[in-house]
């Protein structure tokens, strides 16, 4: 038999807006009472849930993100320059020459051969495209056909810093463009209900009997998670997309709250 809390207590799952609104409420009433523990709970529930609205608001930028990391790009401006770099000194190379100087046809047959159709035909294309050249022309420089001309027209610095930011630009490709993935924020969430719910047992443990004064007193400190609750079954009966709140103020944020599987945390309510 199954014992967790999401299946002895049967609430909706919360939006984070609306679940931090709730045990800030909570926390104030138990603080009142003098529930040390309680109040304790609350706080540390608090802090989860101001984390999980960070992590959230990052997921949400993540998801309009290019398919490459920030630091790609950078890196690929980079390259850009030391590729340009590197034709300049070889067209130096090559241009100024007096006829019949075999280093300067050497310099402009390498020309040839590393940008045939030009630098910008190169640092215009894709990332992994721009790679794939970038190794190409790293091969180049490198094969013992024209070690001896890179060598002669001082490329050697040119190659080292290619090669250098070959390596860097590769990693980075590599990297995902997402700083935050759906499963952490699915994790956050699924971890700030259990904190809701443990909070209600936690109240439940403090007011057990159906004693009048057991009763009232339960009723005071989940009449703002009951709100909630209730506002969710509202919105779920009308079909309609369950909006968030304002953790400070309660009042809707006027966006689909973006809670994990839009069910609910336990049995369910019909």
């Amino acid at each position: 038999m199954d014992a967790t809390l999401g299946s002895l207590l049967s609430f909706y799952a919360f939006s984070t807006g609306r679940r931090l609104f709730a045990t800030q409420e909570v926390k104030k009433i138990a603080e009142a009472q003098g529930l040390a523990a309680l109040g304790a709970h609350c706080g540390a529930a608090i802090a989860h849930d101001q984390a999980t609205r960070d992590l959230e608001a990052r997921w949400a930028s993540d998801k309009e993100a290019s398919q490459y990391s920030p630091e790609a790009r950078q890196i690929d401006i980079l390259v850009d320059t030391a590729l340009g770099a590197l034709r300049d000194s070889i067209d130096a190379d090559a241009r100024d020459a007096a006829p019949g100087d075999a280093l300067g046809e050497a310099a402009a047959k390498l020309q040839k051969a590393a940008f045939p159709s030009g630098v910008a035909a190169v640092t215009t294309l894709s990332f992994v495209d721009e790679l794939a050249e970038v190794q190409r022309i790293i091969a180049l420089l490198q094969a013992a056909e024209w070690s001896g001309v890179v060598q002669q027209i001082g490329l050697g610095r040119r190659l080292s810093r290619l090669v250098e930011l070959e390596n860097v630009y590769q990693a980075a490709i590599a990297q995902p463009s997402k700083t935050v993935t759906f499963d952490q924020v699915k994790q956050a969430r699924a971890k700030g209900q259990s904190l809701l719910l443990q909070a209600v047992a936690m109240i439940l443990g403090q007011y057990p009997s159906d004693a009048t004064a057991d009763v009232e007193a339960r009723r005071r400190l989940l009449e703002p998670i009951f709100r909630q609750n209730e506002a969710i079954r509202g919105y779920l009966r009308a079909r309609r997309a369950i909006e968030d709140v304002d953790p400070a103020t309660g009042q809707v944020e006027g966006t689909p709250a973006p809670t994990p599987g839009g069910g609910d945390s336990g049995g369910g309510q019909g």
